[in-house]
């Protein structure tokens, strides 16, 4: 399964600030893609493959399949624009394993400043809680329980990057505030797809949430005007995805570009078990 990887602040290190948006950044374009079709292909003639047209059907066939093939590599690209910046360019890769307990994750981030070299870091999330930064060649658990730190942030975004790494997981979480909008036949890399064009209604979203802090969060972007959110989702006809994408405004950073494509699903992954709590 795609593997996720950030860096710490430290002698010879990726600063944590880009770090950390880089992430945030990962995290708003894996799990929720947008409604941008940069990347997509002309359908060309009609596959006459099966289409879902209830979110909860589709999440369902999905979810089956992702049960089945447990693992799969991820390879992210694309941009984010700052009000007051150049663009920075964004890639990733690395692989997703689906757990009993959990799903864990290992990825690579790379960022190409406006000015400067580009700067590579890597992390990994265990069963979506432990968080573990590479250094050098080995690895140092991120401390989750360190409240109010630069660590704490990071193994908080960090499981949360894992978590939208899965295909289908804002779907997943807000089923019942969300509709199928389209869908439509199209290919990715030449294979026969469904692209689907999903919308998720935040205020719905707001009233159906349990967590009072991720509720808070829903209302106040439904407040600020951000009443939809659309995601953009490739599927083959066994199910699987093969690409999403994303263009959404991340608060206090900037609007951010991204596509992640799914390739090999169900085969080897390589995932760190970098400690004996794993």
């Amino acid at each position: 399964m795609p593997h996720g990887r950030a860096s710490v602040a430290g002698p010879g290190r990726t600063p944590l600030v880009p770090v950390l948006a880089a992430i945030g950044v990962l995290l708003a374009l894996v799990g929720a893609v947008s409604c941008a079709r940069g990347n997509s292909e002309d359908a060309g003639e009609g596959h006459g493959l099966p289409k879902y047209y209830a979110a909860a059907d589709l999440l369902t066939a999905v979810t089956r399949r992702q049960q089945q093939d447990r693992t799969v590599q991820l390879r992210l690209s694309g941009r984010l624009d700052t009000p007051e910046a150049a663009p920075t360019e964004l890639s990733g890769h690395g692989a997703l394993r689906v757990e009993r307990d959990g799903v864990s994750a290992q990825l690579t981030q790379t960022l190409g400043p406006p000015s400067g070299a580009p700067s590579s870091s890597t992390f990994a999330v265990l069963r979506g809680e432990q968080v573990w930064q590479q250094a050098g060649d080995g690895w140092t658990r991120v401390d989750e329980a360190a409240t109010g730190t630069p660590e704490k942030t990071l193994a908080t975004t960090a499981a949360n990057v894992v978590a939208g790494a899965e295909p289908t997981a804002h779907l997943a979480r807000y089923r019942d505030a969300a509709l199928v909008a389209d869908a439509a036949d199209d290919t990715v890399a030449g294979v026969p797809a469904v692209r689907y064009l999903v919308v998720v209604d935040l205020v719905r979203a707001a009233e159906l949430e349990e967590d009072p802090a991720v509720r808070e969060a829903l209302r106040a972007q439904a407040e600020g005007g951000l009443t939809r959110m659309s995601s953009t989702l490739w599927i083959d006809a066994d199910n699987r995805p093969l690409r999403s994408e994303t263009r959404r405004n991340v608060p206090g950073v900037g609007t951010l570009t991204l596509t992640a494509d799914y390739r090999d699903w169900g085969g080897p992954v390589a995932i760190a078990a970098p400690g004996p709590a794993v």
